[in-house]
């Protein structure tokens, strides 16, 4: 009985799939063959494969009076690949939300993405840039484990806020919780983005219960095929009053709607004493095979102040460079997919 009832409501979704809600499917895949130098003390490299692929399940259902209700579910299962590749997630870890959407924009209770991250992420810390920017410091969580956020556009204005409980309902000394405000604006050809983010640094195992925090203001511009952008955060750590500054440029130009090519410089620096700083050159020739899909050839290089002496916000992204080496080279080819 369980099972004809099971089929009998499969034929009834195919036969008025009208009366149901919308579910879409969205993601990306990703291959990347990376060779990177300076990753022991003896200065040798070594190869990487990375293949990160996003799922993102979507459902939207419309009101009777206009409004929606939606939700998502996010996830990067992998598969994964040498001692550089993305880990495999667990299904939802991405992001799991559910929310309201109308005319003054949307409401979504869940894990979501920090809008913080998602302002430097794109278009300033993009091809090849990434990682000194969005992946770094207060921001380098990326997502809100239990938070309202709230999004809305008006006319050539974008606004958005957070608020992340955390674990604050059960923990509310050793709690995760904080918070978010910023948007943009379009004038013409130009943007303007700024946005103020603070997260709460305590931890069972640190008395301090302060909040670090992070301040992010990005111009960028387009004049015919080329395209300029400019971006400052500012990151302040309650527990230590270390502060880092993250400068970044970039240049890219169109030579066709196939071929581009684009040029990032980041600087980081902190006040914690000594030659605590960083610098990346990044650059990356793209070239759209299809639609979907970009083929393209990346390089960065990275250069500290003095081996082992990384900012404060700077660990991963030094990229495995070993403890005795200043800088490191990063090379990749690879291809990505969006669908």
């Amino acid at each position: 009985m369980f099972k004809r009832a099971l089929i009998v409501a499969a034929v009834a979704a195919a036969c008025s799939a009208s009366a149901y809600a919308e579910v879409t499917i969205s993601g990306s895949a990703e291959l990347d063959v990376m060779y990177y130098t300076n990753q022991t003390a003896d200065g040798k490299g070594k190869f990487a494969i990375d293949t990160p692929v996003v799922l993102n399940f979507d459902g939207v259902d419309k009101w009777d009076n206009g409004m929606s209700t939606i939700w998502r579910i996010s996830q990067k299962p992998g598969p994964g690949g040498s001692d550089k590749a993305t880990a495999p997630a667990a299904f939802g870890t991405r992001e799991a939300y559910i929310g309201v959407k109308g005319n003054l924009g949307s409401v979504k209770f869940g894990r979501i993405f920090q809008a913080t991250y998602l302002q430097k992420d794109w278009p300033y810390l993009t091809d090849g840039s990434g990682n000194t920017g969005q992946d770094r410091g207060v921001t380098d969580a990326a997502f809100w484990d239990n938070a309202v956020g709230y999004e809305g556009s008006f006319g050539a204005v974008n606004v958005f806020a957070s608020a992340d409980l955390g674990t604050g309902f059960t923990d509310k000394r050793n709690g995760t919780q904080g918070y978010e405000l910023g948007g943009g604006a379009k004038f013409g050809a130009f943007h303007v983005d700024a946005s103020y983010l603070a997260k709460k640094n305590g931890t069972a195992a640190v008395s301090a219960s302060g909040y670090d925090s992070t301040f992010f203001v990005g111009a960028r511009g387009a004049f015919g095929p080329v395209t300029l952008s400019l971006d400052w955060a500012h990151d302040k750590y309650d527990r230590t009053d270390v502060k880092e500054d993250a400068i970044h440029g970039k240049v890219g130009y169109n030579f066709n709607d196939k071929l581009s090519l684009n040029a990032g410089w980041t600087h980081i620096k902190d006040n914690g004493g000594g030659d605590n700083k960083a610098d990346q050159l990044s650059t990356q020739l793209g070239y759209n095979v299809s639609k979907n899909t970009m083929a393209f050839v990346q390089y960065r290089y990275i250069k500290l102040g003095d081996a082992g002496k990384n900012p404060v916000g700077f660990t991963y992204q030094a990229q495995g460079m070993a403890g005795n080496k200043d800088s490191m080279q990063r090379l990749v080819v690879g291809t990505w997919t969006g669908f």
